[in-house]
């Protein structure tokens, strides 16, 4: 099967959403945490169009949609192909099951290296957790909301910028 990415519907302008993200991919904080997060975000995005918690049963990729630039190496930092990153996408990724994050061996310098350890430029992850505000017009989040969203969540979080 051929990865293809989560949202694929045609827009005539677009969108923006913000994500946050358990670093851990398999990490999904308490009902009562997500909660109390999914409010925080409320009040700090109260145009956002919508503001959602999104969680599934298996790890799934939260992508930065056109934000893509680049994709490195974690140990030399050579550019990874887009063909290469999109056949091991491909690979790792099971519909019963979601992405397992087996290691690969990277074709720049032979390491083995999960797709969530790869660098992605704009940030994307991996993850069973997130919420999620579509047009938030919040622009980057600082480190003091950030620390935030961790405090309520009670874990360490990524941020995805998602445009499409």
């Amino acid at each position: 099967m051929r990865f293809l990415y989560k949202y694929a519907k045609v827009q005539t302008m677009s969108d923006n959403w913000i994500l946050i993200v358990p670093k851990l991919p398999e990490q999904v904080p308490s009902p009562e945490n997500a909660q109390a997060a999914l409010e925080f975000f409320k009040e700090l995005a109260p145009g956002a169009d919508e503001i959602e918690i999104v969680q599934s049963e298996h790890v799934q990729f939260f992508d930065c949609g056109t934000n893509l630039e680049t994709i490195s190496c974690p140990r030399c930092s050579a550019h990874i192909e887009l063909d290469w990153w999109g056949a091991a996408m491909s690979s790792d990724y099971d519909e019963s099951e979601g992405f397992r994050l087996s290691e690969f061996q990277l074709p720049c310098c032979s390491t083995f290296a999960s797709l969530d350890a790869l660098v992605y430029e704009f940030h994307q992850v991996f993850g069973r957790f997130a919420l999620s505000a579509m047009n938030p017009n919040l622009g980057l989040l600082s480190d003091d909301t950030i620390r935030s969203f961790e405090t309520t969540l009670a874990c360490d979080i990524s941020v995805v910028y998602q445009h499409i």
